[in-house]
């Protein structure tokens, strides 16, 4: 614990690519707690951080990195099961004595780090972040209360998901006491759309595809069809996994180069966590995802076959 209540040199907080609510919430949670602390600290990435999210207190303290500046004394990541998510910078942040702690909660992380904190029962990484900083005895400002409810927020669905437990609940109620606003988040993530946003989404959900069994919808975009605010801005596959028969919903996006980005949900019955890692990905059993390398109708289909498969071994 010494080594992240009292840090000694240089400290990173090093998000990934495509930084999400959770990654971000308890990014700035953690740098917020240390800032106060009197702990010099810089908060980077390999992406910059969305619109969407740019009203987490902190969040122009993160900066946007291309390539790494060199070596830190002391390296923290969150929500990053797999280190080649930090698109290289890791490795160049690296130095001889650096620390690297990995702080997560995917039960497929690679523990890449010298201190691994890998609890996957917890909802979302920033339930870890609020035990750190209570064990530490930072002090919960509002700001940090609002970003560490942001992250609970966002990797439990608003609280619809099945990973929704009385620990998250509990933590939530307390972060709320501490000044988090839980209409001002979701006012920010959920009531900011433009007419011309709304219009979009309702010409995609006109796309989505549902098979004849009715348990498996999907959504395919071809690269440059949508674009990539609007991305940022909308969980497009919690729409097919909202269908009520659905037990799968898919996202599938072209991104160039002959890849796929895909996106995984599941209920319960399947577990898209195994599915997304046979194809080079990973993440939970009812959320994943990964990148494929095929043109979007190959990866349509291989990814039905490999969910059809997995309904039928139920």
């Amino acid at each position: 614990m010494e080594l992240l209540s009292r840090p000694r040199g240089s400290v990173l907080i090093l998000g990934t690519v495509q930084p999400d609510g959770d990654l971000l919430g308890a990014e700035l949670a953690l740098g917020l707690a240390l800032l106060d602390a009197g702990t010099p600290v810089t908060l980077a990435g390999p992406h910059p951080v969305p619109a969407l999210f740019g009203f987490l207190p902190g969040a122009p303290l993160i900066q946007w990195w291309r390539t790494a500046p060199g070596p830190f004394d002391l390296v923290i990541l969150g929500d990053c099961p797999d280190p080649s998510r930090t698109d290289g910078l890791l490795e160049g942040v690296r130095g001889a004595g650096t620390r690297v702690v990995n702080i997560d909660h995917h039960p497929d992380n690679k523990r890449y780090g010298d201190l691994n904190w890998v609890d996957p029962e917890a909802s979302a990484t920033g339930e870890l972040v609020y035990e750190l900083i209570h064990a530490a005895g930072f002090k919960l400002t509002p700001e940090i209360a609002t970003n560490l409810f942001t992250s609970i927020h966002a990797d439990t669905g608003s609280f619809r998901y099945s990973n929704t437990s009385p620990r998250s609940l509990r933590i939530a109620a307390d972060l709320v006491a501490h000044g988090a606003q839980p209409a001002l988040v979701a006012g920010a993530l959920y009531e900011g759309r433009r007419p011309e946003d709304l219009k979009r989404l309702g010409e995609l959900l006109g796309r989505v595809e549902v098979s004849s069994d009715g348990l498996v919808a999907w959504l395919a975009l071809s690269e440059g069809s949508v674009p990539d605010a609007f991305l940022e801005a909308e969980d497009l596959v919690t729409y097919p996994r909202s269908i009520r028969s659905v037990k799968v919903a898919i996202l599938l996006r072209e991104v160039g180069g002959g890849r796929v980005k895909v996106s995984l949900r599941a209920k319960g019955d399947v577990n898209v966590g195994a599915i997304a890692a046979a194809f080079g990905g990973g993440g939970h059993a009812n959320a994943a995802g990964c990148t494929i390398g095929a043109s979007l109708d190959q990866a349509r289909e291989l990814l039905l076959r490999s969910v059809a498969d997995a309904l039928a071994r139920r």
